[in-house]
């Protein structure tokens, strides 16, 4: 296929295949001294991961562009390659940075990078039936990558190639401003383009307030100018959207809360699934420039906020690490909609929902999209990781965490938690039992860490990220994600007829013990019916019980 026809395809309610749209960046490159492009690690398909920048003085890095002023942007394309507005959205941006020299000069403040394809082996896997709900285009890739996991859930726990790979980017790139392009799912109405910016109130103040009054306006205004009004992402309160819509909470796990930890401020655009395929093409071309258009014209105002913002987090004493939906807090949007009816269902006979075009309405809905802090921690001063759990560890490092290692083998006086209670999903969710509802104790004590753990000082810029990835009542943390769960087992035990006569010793020397053993008794006539029960009573409370049995391993220095 010839390149100038690929620019075409959205048209024809189609979208390139893998090779055909690194073919066609490589040809870009390799004619135009203002594009570059290079792989930068492995995927899960085995294929690499290709970064396309866009420098209107031919700068190559992101280091050199920083050096310079610019502002950066990262665009990344086909997370879900059934969603593959964005990969042709962002052809048709070069083909304007190549053609337009107008666009091009008013680009000149600012380092343009794209990921064109990002899930490679969901996009591999192209088909035509994997999304049942949307219009076009004929055929596409499939969610999951090549090991089947949705990346959007991968951020964070990184179990995908393509994650480090993304991490490392990211890190190396440092962009002011992301954007991850998606369809949406859900109801029924006028919008094509829907948007989930990052929750405002995860960013660290001044950047959540650019966010909320300076940046979103602008945007909302401009997508309105060129003829794509767009609404809040439909995220529906009840069944329908006539009761609200909350604000979506981008915990670490998905690719606009991975890139707060960082103070970059991300977006999703989600088109709407039920619009034919070359409007949301167009949709999405119209935000990716209206984002371009107000970095370009705000770009320092925009680096500023965001340098306060990581001065303000490597200052913070206390971090929040969830949040909970204010519903007692709102505003109105004006909201454009379809009537939502029910009518018998041909399947079942029962009622079913549907929406009416023919009754459209336009009217005020609540949006709920402000979040309390439901748990805050004290900062340490730093933590100490143990090198044996090296896919910790190779995590820290593809997020380029600053570190030392011990010297030798050290006592160290640190916090350490005890994990006393947690939940975890009864079927596997994104390849881990998730664990949540996590309680522990913390305590100090004095830990003999060995030479070549981690000592990780928290005065650097991935502090919030080591926060919420270390800290383990954090929802995308690492214990979260299953990472240390040989803790969580019992390697030690005793034998009954053995231990009697050792727990009798017990008893004799601790009057005190003996004292809660007969307490325990007295008030739990089960236990005092159970021998062994009473035995392990004895066992847990004993010197010979094993000190690391739901130990968390990473240490918090405080001192």
């Amino acid at each position: 296929m010839a390149q100038s026809a690929i620019t075409e395809l959205y048209k024809q309610d189609k979208t390139p295949t893998y090779e055909q749209v690194i073919n066609y960046y490589a040809e870009k490159a390799a004619q135009y001294p203002f594009i570059s492009m290079r792989a930068e690690g492995l995927t899960d398909a085995f294929q690499p991961l290709h970064l396309v920048l866009f420098d209107t003085e031919g700068k190559t890095s992101a280091e050199q562009a920083r050096a310079a002023g610019k502002t950066i942007i990262l665009i990344n394309n086909g997370i879900h390659p059934g969603e593959p507005d964005g990969i042709d959205a962002c052809i048709q941006f070069t083909e304007a940075y190549i053609n337009d020299t107008a666009f091009r000069a008013q680009c000149k403040d600012l380092l343009i990078c794209i990921i064109p394809v990002y899930n490679i082996g969901g996009a591999l896997n192209r088909g035509s039936y994997s999304r049942a709900n949307q219009n076009g285009p004929q055929a596409y890739g499939f969610r999951g990558n090549a090991q089947n996991y949705d990346l959007n859930r991968d951020f964070m726990k990184c179990d995908s190639y393509n994650a480090l790979a993304f991490a490392r980017i990211f890190r190396q790139i440092d962009p002011d401003v992301f954007i991850d392009t998606h369809v949406s799912n859900g109801a029924d109405y006028s919008y094509v383009m829907t948007i989930i910016p990052t929750q405002k109130d995860k960013l660290q103040e001044p950047l959540g307030t650019y966010l909320e009054y300076d940046m979103m306006p602008a945007l909302y205004a401009g997508m309105e100018k060129a003829g794509f009004p767009m609404c809040p992402y439909v995220n529906e309160i009840d069944k329908t959207p006539d009761n609200g819509i909350a604000g979506f909470l981008d915990l670490a796990r998905y690719s606009t809360g991975y890139t707060s930890l960082y103070q970059t401020i991300g977006f999703m655009p989600e088109t709407h699934m039920l619009k034919p395929y070359e409007q949301r093409v167009a949709s999405t071309i119209a935000f990716i420039h209206c984002c371009i258009s107000f970095a370009a014209e705000h770009g320092e105002e925009l680096q500023e906020k965001r340098k306060e913002a990581m001065q303000n987090i490597r200052l913070a004493n206390t971090m929040d690490l969830n949040w909970e939906l204010d519903m007692g807090t709102h505003y109105d949007f004006l909201f454009s909609g379809y009537a939502a009816k029910y009518k018998p269902s041909a399947v079942s006979g029962l009622d079913r929902l549907y929406y009416d075009r023919n009754e459209p309405y336009t009217k005020n809905i609540p949006v709920y999209d402000h979040y309390i802090p439901s748990k805050q921690i004290i900062c340490p001063k730093a933590y100490i990781v143990p090198r044996a759990w090296h896919d910790v560890v190779e995590r820290l490092g593809a997020n380029n965490v600053r570190y030392r290692t011990l010297e030798q083998d050290s006592l160290v006086e640190v916090e350490m938690y005890h994990i006393d209670d947690v939940e975890s999903s009864e079927t596997p969710y994104e390849g881990h039992y998730y664990h949540k509802k996590v309680v522990v104790t913390k305590y100090s004590d004095s830990i003999l860490f060995r030479r070549g753990d981690l000592y990780i000082d928290l005065d650097q810029p991935a502090k919030r990220y080591i926060i919420e990835a270390l800290e383990p009542e954090a929802p995308d943390s690492f214990f979260a994600w299953g990472m240390f769960d040989a803790i969580l087992m019992q390697k030690e035990w005793f034998s009954d007829y053995v231990f009697e006569d050792l727990a009798a010793e017990i008893l004799e020397k601790d009057p005190a013990l003996q004292k809660q053993l007969e307490d325990k008794r007295a008030s739990d006539p089960a236990f005092a019916a159970d021998a062994w029960e009473q035995l392990r009573f004895v066992y847990e409370r004993s010197v010979y019980y094993e000190p690391t049995y739901r130990r968390y391993p990473v240490g918090r220095v405080v001192k």
